[in-house]
């Protein structure tokens, strides 16, 4: 009879834990909304992205321009509907290809850290 106890304990225990982390996983949303690609030299390009609300994201951005590397690093937080917006002015001397764009998103959830990354092709002509 103590035996059929303990296994009746230990079912139910298992069946809160697996339900506790059940309610605690979540995958963190990461789409692209908008991207200004192409983009001419000396222009503004525009990245927004969707994510969940409070999220911080980073936006990196390297190109060539002239002799030199461009890197961009711009940090922002997601609004209360998940949507960040980027605007970079692009260097008038930069040279024109594809480039890539990364955003890195990371958020605490019920005490796990989420993150996300998105890679996108970048148009300079």
């Amino acid at each position: 009879m103590r035996k059929i106890a303990y296994r009746a304990l230990a079912t139910a225990l298992l069946i809160c834990v697996l339900l506790v982390l059940e309610g605690t996983a979540r995958d963190l949303p990461l789409a692209l909304v908008a991207l200004t690609s192409p983009v001419h030299p000396g222009r503004d390009a525009r990245l927004t992205v969707q994510t969940a609300p409070g999220t911080q994201c980073m936006l990196l951005v390297r190109y060539k321009a002239g002799s030199a590397e461009t890197e961009l690093a711009l940090p922002r937080r997601a609004d209360t509907t998940g949507r960040v917006r980027w605007t970079w002015r692009i260097d008038p001397k930069a040279t024109p290809g594809t480039w890539p764009i990364l955003v890195h998103c990371s958020d605490e959830f019920k005490g796990s850290v989420e993150q996300r990354r998105l890679e996108l092709p970048f148009v300079v002509r």
